[in-house]
């Protein structure tokens, strides 16, 4: 078969849907040498990110801006189907929420990672979700099959847009096999000495935006840090998102500059290290499509505390404390519950090698393939691939 791939998250996001699209694209190619893929861009890939090399794969750059596409294709509708693009396609994968105008014989799936924009509004970028808003109900009813990242996220899309059933699938997000617990001494002391980190420590991780909730995170460790064998300092990974400057000035506020580092964006070697180095996991974001930090930490031996909020029971299961992410008081009393009972840290840390275990981009790639395969023989009832596993 012909398969396209929009793959620009890719090429344009270092994490979160770029981190998903680069992570099941690899994976799938691992596993498939049979099928054609077409890897279409907007814009040029990079060399910190470029296209994926195999046999049976070409990169597409289309040098037209993200914002006049999106001009043509979701606010005019322009019949300029992006098969002009891809050349001759048998399937259309959209993994970032839309899909273009496409030819009446091009199979097409299209992946939802959540729908905060119109569940969380709040949380949203207002510019963001007003484009969602436009083209992911017209993307899910164009799409011969709907890939949700959790079973949260399908359950949501029936809810909303009364999605049938049969085109319904559920694929999660994985963990890199290398996201493994570092014991190694000079590694860990070297870290430690670069980022100036104290323990105990608390580490989150997540781009600097309302939905990830770094001020509650901040005004807990306040609580928490005051205590008798509380944290020393609270560790923040992750690039400046929407409405940065409000997390910077609570620290600031506080009077928190020498116990609060901003790290900024890290390397996946850095990050595998500050998981391992954590005391404690702090990740209670407001809303998650599935939410992969708490998976990833799980893997480096960390013990987690998340939301009890949307997706993210579903994903941690039993192998995590989890609180009201609008509670701080909760939210506190979690980390110094974790802090001063060394036998929960141990079972927890268990519990998440296992839980991780549970997410891998192989699986996930496996189960993409397959519905790949059936749409190619023109299958349209995809109940049976709606549980996770």
């Amino acid at each position: 078969m012909r398969i396209a791939i929009d793959y620009t998250a890719a090429i344009r996001q270092g994490a979160g849907i770029g981190v998903y699209v680069r992570n099941l694209v690899a994976a799938m190619l691992a596993q498939d040498t049979e099928n054609r893929y077409t890897l279409l861009t907007s814009g040029r890939a990079s060399s910190e990110r470029p296209f994926p090399v195999a046999e049976n794969v070409r990169g597409r750059d289309i040098l037209i801006p993200d914002r006049y596409l999106n001009i043509l294709w979701y606010r005019l509708r322009a019949p300029l189907p992006a098969t002009l693009f891809t050349g001759p396609t048998d399937i259309y994968h959209g993994p970032d929420f839309a899909l273009p105008p496409l030819g009446k014989r091009v199979r097409k799936v299209v992946t939802i990672h959540d729908l905060a924009f119109l569940e969380h509004p709040e949380y949203a970028v207002p510019a963001l979700a007003e484009y969602l808003r436009k083209v992911v109900p017209a993307s899910i009813e164009a799409a011969d099959v709907v890939a949700a990242v959790s079973s949260e996220v399908r359950r949501t899309l029936i809810e909303h847009f009364n999605t049938p059933a049969e085109k319904l699938v559920v694929i999660p997000n994985g963990v890199q096999p290398y996201f493994r617990r570092i014991t190694d001494p000079i590694i860990l002391d070297a870290t430690r000495y670069k980022f100036k980190l104290q323990h105990p420590l608390v580490l989150a991780v997540g781009t600097q935006e309302p939905r990830k909730n770094h001020k509650n995170i901040i005004k807990a460790f306040h609580q928490a840090q005051r205590q008798k064998q509380g944290p020393a300092m609270l560790a923040i990974a992750g690039g400046n998102g929407w409405l940065y400057e409000e997390t910077q000035q609570l620290v600031r506020d506080l009077h928190l500059e020498e116990k609060v580092r901003f790290l900024g964006r890290v390397s996946d070697h850095e990050l595998i290290t500050l998981y391992s180095l954590a005391d404690v996991f702090a990740f209670p974001s407001f809303f998650e499509g599935f939410g992969i930090p708490p998976i990833e930490a799980m893997a480096c031996g960390a013990p987690v505390i998340t939301s009890n909020t949307s997706s993210l029971p579903e994903v941690v299961g039993d192998a995590a404390l989890q609180v009201d992410p609008h509670s701080v008081e909760e939210l506190a009393a979690a980390i110094m519950r974790l802090l001063q009972d060394t036998n929960l840290q141990e079972e927890l840390r268990q519990k998440g090698y296992r839980r991780a275990q549970h997410y891998t981009w192989e699986r996930s790639a496996q189960k993409m393939l397959h519905v790949y395969e059936q749409l190619g023989t023109g299958q349209r009832n995809f109940a049976s691939e709606a549980s996770v596993s």
